[in-house]
C-alpha cells in the first residue's frame, strides 16, 4: 500500500480506530502522485501518515482533475518505529554525501540528523539556506514513505562539538567512532552498559548520540572534549571508512544490537 504524509490538521478529527468512513480531499501534490504519477484507480487504497506515528487507511472514491478524494477507514499505529531513539550528529559533507547519508539513515532508523561542525569541516558546509534544508526535510519525508515508516526523522539545527555534547540529555548513551581508536570495538562498546541499557529499552527512554567526522576525520582535542562528556571512543574494524559510510555502518551496528536486545528483553520481561 502506497504511504503519504500529509498536514495533520488534515486527519485532526480522525482520533478514533473507526472515522466513520469519514472523505477527505487529498492535498494537491498528494493528489497529483496518485493520480498522475501512479495511476492508483478508485478503491485502491492508500495509507495516509500525520508524523504522530499513527496512520490512517482511506480508500479513493474519486481522482478526476478536480482532485482526489478519499474515504478514511480505519486509524491504527504505524509500524517502523523502535523505543530506541537514535541521534546521528553528522560531520558537515558535501551535499549530494549528507544527502545520501540522509535517505539511507532513515531507511535504517535513524531518529534525528544534527549537521555537525568539526575543525576539519570544509570552509562553507556550514552555509545551509532555507532552501537546501527544504530539499532536505523532502528528502527525509520520501525516504520515510518509501521504507515504511510512521515518523518523519527530525532535522535538527548545525552545532559544533561544544554544544551538542552540551545539551544532550544526561542519560544519553554517547558513542563516537574514531580511526584512531584500536581497542574498544563497536561491538564491545555496546555491550559495555546492558543492564542500563536494557531498563531503558524497556521504559522507552534510550537515546544514543552517535557523533561521525567529517571528511577530514575528528581533531584528538574533539576526542578528548567527547570522552570527558562520557563518550565511548570505538573502532569500526581496521580499515578506514569514508565519512558516510562510517555513518551508515556506525548506526547499522547500533540498531542491530539494541533492537534486538529490546525485543529480548520484553519476550522474557
Amino acid at each position: 500500500m502506497h504511504r503519504f504524509f500529509v498536514s495533520p490538521e488534515l486527519l485532526a478529527q480522525t482520533q478514533t480506530s473507526r472515522p466513520a468512513k469519514r472523505r477527505v480531499m487529498l492535498p494537491a501534490a498528494v493528489a497529483h502522485q496518485v493520480r498522475d504519477v501512479l495511476r492508483l484507480t478508485l478503491d485502491e487504497h492508500v495509507l495516509l501518515l500525520d508524523n504522530t506515528g499513527d496512520e490512517v487507511e482511506a480508500r479513493i472514491v474519486h481522482a478526476g482533475r478536480s482532485g482526489v478524494e478519499v474515504e478514511l477507514l480505519e486509524r491504527r499505529k504505524g509500524s517502523g518505529e523502535g523505543c530506541l531513539r537514535l541521534v546521528l550528529y553528522q560531520g558537515l559533507l558535501k551535499s549530494a554525501r549528507f544527502e545520501w547519508v540522509l535517505e539511507k539513515g532513515t531507511e535504517l532508523g535513524i531518529s534525528a540528523f544534527v549537521p555537525l561542525r568539526c575543525q576539519r569541516s570544509q570552509v562553507g558546509l556550514e552555509a545551509i539556506g532555507a532552501a537546501k534544508i527544504q530539499r532536505w526535510r523532502r528528502i527525509l519525508q520520501e525516504a520515510a514513505e518509501q521504507c515504511g515508516r510512521a515518523r518523519i526523522p527530525e532535522l535538527l539545527p548545525v552545532r559544533n562539538l561544544r554544544q551538542a555534547l552540551a545539551e544532550l540529555p544526561a542519560n544519553a548513551l554517547i558513542v563516537m567512532p574514531w580511526e584512531q581508536e584500536k581497542l574498544l570495538s563497536m561491538r564491545a562498546a555496546l555491550r559495555t552498559r546492558q543492564e542500563q541499557v536494557q531498563e531503558a529499552l524497556l521504559n522507552g527512554s534510550l537515546t544514543v548520540a552517535l557523533f561521525i567526522g567529517p571528511e577530514g576525520g575528528l581533531a584528538p582535542e574533539e576526542v578528548a572534549l567527547a570522552r570527558e562528556r562520557g563518550a565511548l571512543i570505538v573502532s569500526l574494524g581496521p580499515r578506514v571508512l569514508r565519512a558516510e559510510t562510517a555513518a551508515l555502518v556506525a548506526a547499522s551496528n547500533v540498531l542491530y544490537e539494541y533492537e534486538h536486545m529490546e525485543k529480548h528483553s520484553r519476550e522474557t520481561a
